[in-house]
């Protein structure tokens, strides 16, 4: 897909919006990519494909800078997106269990995003079932394994992400929409929220606990809060590749407990060889 003029007031960035490009193709299942692969070999040898497929995921950890002006990298932060993680819980016995108070605030989420809140629990079902979720498992596997609409799908990719429970919700990054369904609160609340994060007049969880009773003074708000930091730190991140204009590849990358940067969930739509 061609580039089109920046539209200024456009709710998404641009990185999401190729991103809902492969999503469009991947929720489908990958034969598309499997089959543009099965004709590159006509024209190069597979190691040579896989050597640029390796050169190509490289540069989600090289700053995005490419020696080939064809081809343009764009990073957008996930860190501000409801970790699916947080709707299941393990138990004593290790058993996995759905958290309740988490699948209210999803289905507040999903109601909010997309108006569709009734997926709230099949969802949850779903992660209910992934005993330890670790690297190498995106949104993009949920949504097909689910057969979930094209456009509902569309419609979750700026509100939710898949990672370890290890990687929080950044309020720091979180939108207004998102800050109002995790708190239950107004749109007006959750404006001056963003805004008291920003400016650092609520710094941390001390601050954030006194906004909160003000407006649910009854409400605990402990569990919820352990699911949360206020931080200015990314862990967790999306590059989309694109050749000339045209999207062929979306690279998840998440921060370990290193502190380093590896490969969460790789797609690639094709692989351009020139």
């Amino acid at each position: 897909m061609k580039k089109e003029p920046r539209k200024y007031g456009f709710l998404l960035p641009l990185a999401l919006l190729s991103l809902l490009v492969i999503s469009v193709l991947a929720i489908n299942g990958f034969s598309y990519i499997q089959n543009h692969t099965n004709m590159l070999t006509q024209h190069a040898t597979s190691i040579e494909i896989k050597k640029q497929k390796t050169q190509f995921e490289q540069l989600a950890f090289q700053n995005n800078t490419s020696t080939n002006p064809r081809i343009s990298a764009l990073s957008v932060s996930l860190s501000g997106l409801y970790n699916l993680s947080f709707l299941t819980d393990r138990d004593a016995n290790d058993k996995t269990n759905i958290n309740i108070e988490q699948l209210e605030i999803f289905h507040r989420l999903l109601s909010k995003c997309i108006g569709t809140p009734d997926l709230a629990v099949p969802i949850a079902e779903y992660m209910a079932t992934i005993p330890l979720l670790e690297k190498g498992f995106g949104l993009l596997d949920l949504l097909n394994e689910l057969s979930i609409p094209l456009d509902t799908g569309v419609g979750l990719l700026p509100c939710i992400r898949i990672a370890s429970g290890l990687h929080k919700l950044n309020l720091s990054l979180a939108s207004e929409l998102t800050l109002q369904a995790y708190f239950d609160i107004r749109p007006d609340d959750a404006s001056r929220l963003a805004k008291y994060i920003k400016n650092q007049t609520i710094p941390n969880h001390e601050a954030l606990r006194a906004f909160l009773a003000d407006i649910h003074k009854d409400k605990d708000f402990a569990a919820v809060l352990r699911s949360t930091v206020i931080s200015a730190r990314l862990d967790h991140r999306g590059t989309v590749l694109e050749d000339d204009g045209e999207t062929f590849a979306y690279l998840d990358s998440i921060l370990d407990s290193e502190g380093n940067w590896i490969k969460n969930r790789n797609f690639f739509l094709w692989i351009p060889m020139n």
